[in-house]
């Protein structure tokens, strides 16, 4: 556990990596071919903010995993948004071209919720700005939901690793 200790007061001396440090593994959490590779980014990220504590002000905790989580979901967004133009793709929605137009109009029309709510929930958290870029919905609105669902979800973390009388 020397290691664990030695890590620790690296980082108490050196707030700005720490800082870069939650950015990256919010990020990672956020970003489908990362995410899917790493144990359970939840335990590392509650982990990162309890160290942040002691270096660290709770907003700039909140600021980098907030920065990291929307990153990955525009990240997320271009990637679906270059799927969306591989020959595999195509093929999928030639063949299934009623049912991808349904769910266009829907995603379309419930975007903003659907984008927002699934920032939440593990699995989607990366699967519909994934969808979303593929369909091609407007990447203003992806931009300002992701931007609005990681401030959230990153108050959350924070604020259950820290206590929220510290946030």
């Amino acid at each position: 556990m020397e290691w664990l200790n030695n890590l620790l007061n690296h980082f108490a001396l050196h707030p700005e990596q720490l800082f870069v440090l939650l950015f990256v593994m919010a990020l990672s959490k956020s970003t489908v071919l990362i995410s899917s590779v790493l144990p359970p980014a939840s335990v590392m990220l509650v982990a990162g903010i309890t160290v942040s504590q002691s270096s660290l002000h709770p907003g700039l905790t909140w600021l980098a995993v907030a920065l990291g989580a929307m990153t990955g979901s525009v990240v997320n967004y271009h990637i679906g948004q270059l799927m969306g133009h591989t020959r595999m793709v195509a093929r999928f929605t030639a063949k299934h071209a009623d049912k991808i137009l349904r769910i266009q109009h829907q995603l379309q029309k419930s975007s903003v919720v659907a984008l927002f709510t699934s920032r939440f929930i593990a699995v989607l958290r990366y699967i519909v700005p994934l969808a979303a870029g593929t369909l091609r919905i407007s990447a203003a609105k992806v931009y300002a939901v992701s931007l609005a669902s990681a401030a959230a979800w990153a108050a959350l973390y924070v604020g259950v690793a820290t206590g929220i009388s510290a946030f």
